[in-house]
């Protein structure tokens, strides 16, 4: 409960400035994908970026402004081990968070066969 408090206070401060600081933010979608992977970001937050409960949040198609990304990859709000600017630079972290913004939405339950229901 205080982590999602503590997650969403963060969301609500920096959501005001997201809009102006993505005009800003240029990265490389490609090498984002490898660093996501040599990284290890896949190992919690899964290689679509899904997340899971005991493992991580989901990342794909993130929300958070490029300001409160890089701050969680700095000082991490929970288990996750941080990244410091002289293991991923700033312009790492640009392309890996280019890279979670292009992912595409989820297919919906209801186009997946193994999840229909017989009737």
């Amino acid at each position: 409960m205080k982590q999602s408090s503590l997650a969403l206070a963060l969301l609500m401060l920096t959501i005001a400035s997201a809009s102006a600081q993505q005009a800003q933010i240029s990265g490389n979608v490609a090498h984002g994908k490898t660093l996501y992977q040599e990284t290890g970001c896949y190992q919690c937050h899964g290689l679509a970026g899904q997340g899971a409960p005991r493992t991580g949040p989901r990342v794909s198609r993130t929300e958070f402004p490029f300001d409160g990304f890089v701050n969680q990859l700095r000082r991490p709000a929970d288990q996750m081990p941080p990244y410091e600017a002289t293991v991923l630079s700033d312009q790492d972290a640009a392309d890996i968070y280019a890279y979670l913004r292009q992912m595409p939405p989820p297919p919906d339950a209801s186009s997946i066969p193994l999840l229909k229901t017989a009737r």
